[in-house]
């Protein structure tokens, strides 16, 4: 399905408007949408004259604006002026957002302004109702489901390759809807393949970057070792993240970080909150929040504090110069199975 940017792109010319004004959340898809329109109204040749881009937070931004807006290129012809507003759109000046509206109405024939505002909207404020009279409006939204499937599906066939479902789940749940990431994580994969037609999963686990795949989902993987008390596993998982470079202290970060939001999955999940309205009031991603409802149901509160404990132990070891990291982070899973005899125990 496609976008209202992508729709929008397609259009001729002529039905373009002179002025957009571009919201939501997805900067890979706005930022797409800009240089869509600029290779349609600007030719190659002429576009480092007549495509300017400004941003609201360099000095004298308005003027600059009202400058570009008037100016006519050396080269003639039509031309594009970007403007990232960041407060505009905020309602918080009222002097400033006059001086907008003003210039919205001085745009000549042949120049296209776009506004590239992308979350830093606020619908209710006047200047936002009153440029909306002026430009056309439009949304990026992040991509999710079937749409994230559709736009990687969109990127595998204009290289002539196909990509089978394991591996379209697999780049959803390593990197979310992390456009750009996708994009250049499949340009190595493009790269590796050669004649080969057929993306897969083992294929992807064979070129993508390791770290980035650890990002959430192998230290879930991890956890759910800790979780089973199987140590054993979980020191040959360490060691393997080790071996492949990745760096101890990113492990302890992303640890400590998922360790801190299984306990407030943990909580959430008490009181009744479904994952969407967690997601929400934690303000993550989707992913590792179905992950934390998934795997809190695994762990006990006095299993949570403990671990939280424990993880506040290996950082005050590193800062105390009492031990490394590696050995720290080993020592961490050896009180945990420790911990665990005791409490069977008892």
């Amino acid at each position: 399905m496609l976008s209202e940017l992508e729709k929008e792109l397609k259009k001729e010319k002529d039905n373009l408007s002179p002025i957009y004004l571009v919201g939501g959340d997805n900067p890979y898809l706005i930022e797409k949408f800009v240089e869509g329109m600029v290779r349609k109204i600007v030719p190659e040749e002429k576009r480092s004259f007549n495509w300017v881009k400004i941003d609201e937070d360099e000095e004298n931004a308005l003027e600059k604006l009202q400058t570009s807006i008037r100016t006519v290129s050396m080269l003639g012809g039509e031309k594009v002026v970007q403007f990232r507003p960041r407060r505009l759109f905020r309602g918080k000046d009222s002097n400033r957002e006059e001086r907008f509206l003003n210039i919205l109405n001085q745009i000549p024939r042949g120049t296209y302004l776009i506004l590239t505002a992308g979350e830093d909207i606020d619908k209710r404020t006047r200047v936002f109702k009153q440029s909306k009279k002026k430009v056309r409006f439009l949304e990026s939204h992040s991509l999710k489901g079937r749409n994230l499937h559709a736009w990687i599906n969109q990127q595998v066939k204009k290289r002539g390759k196909v990509i089978d479902r394991e591996a379209l789940f697999f780049l959803e749940h390593a990197f979310y809807n992390k456009l750009y990431v996708i994009e250049n994580e499949l340009e190595k994969v493009f790269l590796f393949m050669g004649d080969q037609k057929k993306i897969t999963r083992p294929l992807l686990e064979e070129i993508i970057s390791t770290d980035r795949v650890l990002h959430d989902k192998f230290i879930f993987e991890w956890l759910d070792a800790i979780s089973k008390q199987e140590v054993h596993r979980a020191l040959e998982m360490l060691g393997e993240m080790l071996s492949q470079g990745t760096k101890p202290v990113y492990i302890f970060t992303m640890l400590a970080r998922q360790v801190r939001l299984l306990a407030l999955c943990w909580e959430l999940k008490k009181k009744g909150f479904s994952q969407q309205e967690a997601i929400k009031k934690l303000g993550e991603k989707p992913y590792p929040v179905q992950l934390g409802y998934r795997f809190a149901g695994k762990f006990s509160f006095a299993e949570l504090f403990f671990l939280w404990q424990e993880v506040f132990q290996v950082s005050e070891r590193i800062v105390r110069g009492q031990m490394e990291w590696q050995p720290s982070l080993e020592m961490f899973l050896f009180r945990w199975k420790d911990y665990n005899k005791r409490k069977t125990r008892s």
